[in-house]
């Protein structure tokens, strides 16, 4: 859809704004320092080696925004990642220039760039999710809205109703509960007549889940059914009507699964062991207690499995780019490259990516579909149950 290809190609720019713009103020502010200091060179390191250098920082920013394709919520924080190794280079330049120089404006330039960095990752946030249009709505990206006087955020993605952020704003994955839509039941929007208290599950490694509460203050709310949940959650008429537009749309044609299920299917799609089966060292570390929890012992072994195919692309960038520094990193001697090497590297970097596959990216893989199916089942169907939001107010019709 143009719409949709619109907006990640808008996000995308403001991203890579939000990367180059520190990098390149970094270079600037590193002249000023040297003109400052009577220097007639300011750095051996210029912005085209700079760039290449973050080729690396840049593939793993590139694969975070492809992974998260669908999840706009998350290509603000991509964002901000992007911009952090050059943002972090040019603000300790500035207090560098402050302190040394006396120069208090220095100041002033990193507390503005630093403002620049986190409103290009809000314009990207803003971008991919708003207005909430009816392309928008036809497609696969996440569509967030805010929650009335809760931390929490509600958000429609393209096969489940996810609430997140009860826990904490700066983690919004813990304590994350969904609805996917062959578990939706009934979606509509109420009034509350007086305060009251919502439960919800969440999984704890256990047998039972744990329980969850917040208030719900008298007003609109969307009370949401499910298979294994209940919610009320409290909106804004206008969110609420646009979060009903936004479900109807998206999980049309997709058939309630009224099925019920054993505890060791329900185990075997979640991925969970049972407690008794816990060693003892997955009990004093408690990862099955954590909704929140990702693999990422996974990453050294990824890296390490990537340096043939790293030392391959640096020694490919050193002949092409020319670089001197870079020639001498990766054994190019007066630019000719030993053919040996190169047959080596290729060998290794084929085999090391299957071993990637296998061990590392369909490991991950596995694991996060069931982090997704326990959001939407927290426990056991046979200890399953909904009617945990007591019934208040009059519904209203879709």
């Amino acid at each position: 859809m143009i719409e949709v290809l619109a907006r990640r190609t808008a996000g995308l720019v403001l991203a890579a704004l939000g990367a180059v713009v520190p990098v390149v103020a970094y270079t600037r502010l590193d002249a000023w320092d040297a003109e400052l200091a009577g220097r007639a060179d300011p750095s051996s390191t210029g912005l085209v080696d700079m760039l290449v250098g973050g080729i690396g920082i840049w593939g793993i920013i590139g694969t975070g925004l492809w992974w998260h394709r669908h999840r706009t919520t998350m290509w603000a924080i991509w964002t901000r990642w992007a911009a952090f190794p050059g943002l972090s280079l040019a603000v300790f330049t500035c207090l560098s220039i402050a302190s040394r120089r006396n120069s208090p404006i220095a100041l002033a330039i990193g507390a503005g760039l630093t403002a620049a960095c986190w409103g290009l990752s809000e314009a990207v946030r803003f971008v991919m999710t708003r207005p909430v249009t009816d392309g928008l709505i036809a497609s696969r990206l996440e569509i967030p809205f805010r929650v009335r006087g809760l931390k929490a955020r509600l958000c429609v993605r393209h096969d489940r109703l996810v609430l997140d952020s009860l826990g904490s704003r700066r983690k919004r994955s813990r304590d994350a509960v969904a609805v996917p839509w062959q578990a939706l039941r009934s979606i509509e929007l109420v009034d509350v007549e007086q305060e009251t208290v919502c439960r919800v599950l969440v999984f704890s490694g256990l047998p039972e889940a744990n329980t969850r509460e917040f208030d719900v203050t008298a007003g609109p709310a969307l009370h949401i059914l499910g298979t294994a949940r209940e919610l009320l959650v409290p909106v804004t008429n206008e969110v609420g009507r646009a979060v009903l537009r936004a479900v109807e749309a998206r999980s049309a044609g997709v058939e309630v699964d009224e099925g019920e299920l054993t505890e060791d299917e329900w185990r075997r799609r979640s991925g969970v062991r049972r407690t008794n089966a816990l060693t003892h060292l997955q009990r004093r570390a408690g990862v099955h207690y954590r909704t929140d929890y990702r693999p990422y012992r996974l990453i050294p072994v990824a890296g390490f499995l990537l340096m043939p195919l790293f030392a391959l692309s640096g020694m490919t960038l050193s002949l092409v780019t020319g670089s001197k520094n870079w020639q001498e990193q990766f054994y190019v001697v007066d630019g000719a490259v030993n053919p040996w090497n190169v047959a080596i590297l290729a060998t290794a970097s084929i085999g090391f990516l299957y071993v990637l596959y296998r061990l590392v990216v369909k490991s991950f893989l596995s694991f996060m579909q069931g982090q997704d199916y326990i959001e939407a089942y927290p426990e056991p169907p046979a200890r399953a149950k909904t009617g945990t939001v007591p019934r208040s107010g009059k519904r209203k019709k879709r």
